[in-house]
């Protein structure tokens, strides 16, 4: 989760950062000659920990000069390495923590983080009040996985700066790494807040260590003594909500109902409800959620993002895209990862162009899945050097990619009006690989654009040998039946076993009402249809529903239904035939 960072926190990661930029210059021999020669207390006092009184009384001998110049000069030139060890050695002759402070910072310099560990703790033993030493060896000890020896440190720093215990506690996870001994984090971590359990922010620290440690119930524990000692507190809730996502624990629900009733006005809180909504697939819930953030802050990025991917789920392409270009126009880095959404948004809506230009952007894990979508919207825009170059460039290094290309060129014959050639290259990659079920698959959908329905059948059975049960094989078997053939007791079989594994599927219940309509059960099938047309309001489900309100006598509805389905693809060439047909 975001938390607030503290000064406390920001210097333990500075201060290994901020050592490592140190370069060597004149305050090296200044050093030197600081610690050859005697000072005055009061310059001595402004040391950091350092103690006038303790500090060791050493004559300055010649062999101690020599190694003093040998530092000095290695720095001067540029030799981090070896003057990080002559001041090393200095310090532990001398045992005098300036000498010490020096070999610590050219070995953060040097990046040699076992001479840095050895001179902080040199350090450390001469000046024990020093915040800067104890900061930079928490942090040397946190690198070398020695984690088990911070909690003193930590303790006196603790002590030191009690004002910033409270948000020592909340950040403190920041101080590991992944890497770290989840077992030493929460064995410290306990360490540390067992004085301070009245202290709801030392139980979110042990809370944190336990999750990260693997142990949610201990965490989620924690989190509940933290709410008893401070009701409402929005970091405990939305921590407890994070670790509860995706657990179906209606416990969440409740939870940030009455987070939200408490703080209504919580951005944080309203975010975390969106989600949940979102993760329980309450779509319309999540969207009012998300816009509730915007109405209050416009340019809030998560709301906007949560608010056009949710649009998008709805199938409100219109509405998705203003969403999200604005929070591309707001913060423009985030644009490769919201690159994806926007070119299937572009592609749905027929602006090629604008999806090209979108799946161009695609810069992260995604980056395959959009070159695929390349070669087609190529030949579809009549580009076809370009869709024939974006088609050469797909990886074919492993059996996947091979059928994925396949797959793809069979798509770009499509768009160029050549089914024939379709279904020569789906069965080229038969040949090479007869036990790919999705094919099959997708060969049966050229055959049947083709005509040939008994091959197209086979097809499909072959797909459900090789998949048994599948919904996609039953839903497609059912419906070639039904609108190709006048088996209807058949299809009705397949399509019954495709909707007992998916009721709600809008697919399935478009080919369900296809079928019913086919029999003339046409208020079946006009109840089906608009289920599915709600869910999916794709051109094929418009044009099916359509037709049955038509058949049904229901003209108006049949004519907005249409109407609303070609404001959305205004290009299909279905949807302009069925206009054509009810002579509009």
């Amino acid at each position: 989760m975001s938390l607030r960072s503290n000064s406390l926190i920001a210097v333990f990661f500075a201060g290994l950062s901020g050592c490592a930029a140190l370069t060597p210059s004149n305050q090296l021999a200044d050093a030197s000659r600081t610690a050859a020669t005697a000072e005055s207390a009061s310059e001595v006092e402004k040391l950091d920990g350092f103690d006038p009184s303790i500090l060791p009384k050493i004559e300055l001998s010649d062999e101690l000069m020599m190694r003093f110049l040998v530092g000095d000069i290695a720095a001067q030139r540029g030799n981090s390495a070896l003057a990080a060890q002559a001041w090393l050695d200095l310090a532990q002759r001398t045992q005098d923590p300036r000498t010490a402070q020096r070999a610590t910072q050219l070995a953060l310099s040097a990046g040699q983080l076992v001479v840095a560990q050895e001179a902080a703790l040199l350090w450390v033993a001469g000046a024990p009040n020093s915040i800067q030493a104890r900061q930079i060896l928490v942090s040397l000890l946190i690198r070398s996985k020695r984690i088990d020896q911070v909690e003193p440190h930590l303790r006196v720093l603790l002590n030191a700066k009690s004002s910033e215990m409270a948000p020592f506690f909340m950040q403190m996870h920041q101080l590991w790494d992944k890497n770290s001994d989840r077992a030493a984090v929460v064995t410290v971590t306990e360490q540390l807040s067992d004085g301070f359990l009245t202290m709801p922010e030392a139980r979110f620290a042990r809370a944190v260590a336990y999750s990260n440690a693997a142990d949610d119930a201990r965490a989620l524990a924690e989190l509940d003594v933290a709410l008893s000692l401070r009701a409402s507190w929005e970091p405990a809730i939305l921590y407890k909500a994070q670790l509860l996502s995706g657990k179906k624990d209606p416990a969440l629900t409740k939870l940030l109902q009455d987070a939200a009733k408490a703080n209504p006005m919580s951005t944080a809180i309203t975010l975390a409800q969106a989600r949940n909504m979102a993760e329980e697939q309450n779509y319309p819930a999540a969207q009012q959620q998300y816009e509730a953030v915007l109405n209050r802050d416009p340019q809030q990025i998560e709301a906007l993002i949560g608010a056009g991917l949710i649009a998008l789920e709805l199938h409100d392409l219109a509405r998705a895209q203003r969403y999200l270009e604005q929070a591309v126009a707001l913060n423009s880095k985030i644009a490769p990862q919201l690159a994806m959404y926007l070119g299937q948004i572009a592609e749905q809506q027929r602006r090629d162009r604008d999806a090209v230009q979108w799946y161009l952007q695609v810069n992260d894990t995604q980056t395959e899945r959009a070159q695929a979508r390349l070669p087609r919207l190529y030949a579809r825009m009549g580009e076809q050097k370009s869709a024939d170059a974006a088609l050469a460039a797909l990886p074919v290094e492993s059996l996947n990619q091979q059928i994925d290309k396949a797959q793809i060129e069979a798509q770009v014959w499509r768009e160029r009006k050549n089914l024939t050639q379709a279904v020569a290259v789906m069965t080229a990659a038969i040949k090479r690989n007869p036990s790919s079920a999705e094919l099959y698959y997708d060969r049966s959908l050229y055959l049947d654009l083709v005509g040939d329905i008994p091959a197209a059948e086979a097809d499909l059975r072959q797909y459900l040998q090789l998949s048994p049960g599948h919904v996609h094989g039953l839903n497609a078997l059912g419906y070639i039946l039904a609108n190709r053939t006048d088996r209807y007791s058949e299809a009705n079989t397949y399509l019954e076993q495709a909707m007992a594994k998916e009721p709600n599927n809008p697919v399935v219940l478009d080919s369900m009402g296809w079928l019913r309509f086919k029999q003339g059960r046409l208020n079946e099938a006009a109840e089906l249809l608009k289920r599915a047309f709600a869910q999916l309001p794709d051109p094929e489900i418009a044009a099916h529903y359509t037709e049955v309100l038509w058949q049904k006598g229901d003209k108006k509805q049949a004519i907005s239904v249409l109407n609303a389905a070609i404001l959305l693809e205004p290009d299909d060439e279905n949807l302009r035939a069925l206009r054509q047909k009810m002579g509009l």
